[in-house]
């Protein structure tokens, strides 16, 4: 956690700094839906997630920079699930707490002073995965780090004076890494994140 904390700071601190420099930064809602294996365990959508965002334009259309977010999930079910030396059934709390770490590079297409800005990106890095099984009075829990990629698209629309409104569609994939809470070896972690948020820019825009 002590890097997830670091992390954290540095990426807000150069959000704070992209608008000295003549750069974009936002803050983002991040909703998550479950997709492939992670749904068999968690299969609601989440509605609890934030981000942060900074972007270094490089060419007219072209941007690189450093996302970081949150997206928490927590169900209750009494559906059985299967563990390495047998299986759980009764009441289950299930939780999933996801911390996605980005590089990433987006590709505008539009022109300088357009209100409505379209754009594609990838974002490549890592995501700390903590799972939890509550039952009863009993806890286990398991976490990983995983290598990912998230492709994404989304648009940017003015609202005032270089401050936009967004919107983005992004498909999150965790590759494989350790093992699941119930210790089978895939543990790969598939879903998809509708962000939207607020952006401040000054430079290019």
């Amino acid at each position: 956690m002590n890097n997830l904390l670091k992390m954290f700071v540095f990426a807000v601190l150069l959000t704070a700094t992209a608008v000295a420099q003549d750069q974009m930064s936002g803050i983002t809602w991040n909703i998550g839906l479950p997709s492939g294996r992670m749904a068999t365990y968690v299969d609601k959508a989440s509605y609890g997630g934030f981000g942060f965002n900074a972007q270094k334009f490089i060419e007219d259309n072209t941007s690189v920079g450093i996302d970081l977010s949150w997206n928490y999930w927590s169900e209750l079910t009494g559906d059985i699930i299967t563990m390495d030396h047998g299986a759980i059934s009764g009441t289950q709390i299930r939780y999933y707490n996801v911390f996605p770490m980005f590089l990433n590079a987006h590709y505008y297409l539009s022109d300088k002073g357009d209100e409505f800005k379209p754009y594609f990106g990838l974002n490549v890095g890592t995501y700390y995965v903590l799972q939890r099984l509550d039952v009863g009075v009993y806890t286990l829990d398991n976490d990983n780090w995983h290598f990912g990629l998230a492709p994404e698209a989304g648009f940017l629309y003015e609202v005032s004076n270089r401050t936009y409104l967004s919107a983005t569609a992004r498909y999150n994939y965790a590759f494989d890494s350790g093992k699941t809470l119930g210790g089978k070896e895939s543990n790969t972690l598939v879903y998809w994140g509708i962000n939207v948020g607020i952006y401040w820019a000054t430079g290019w825009f």
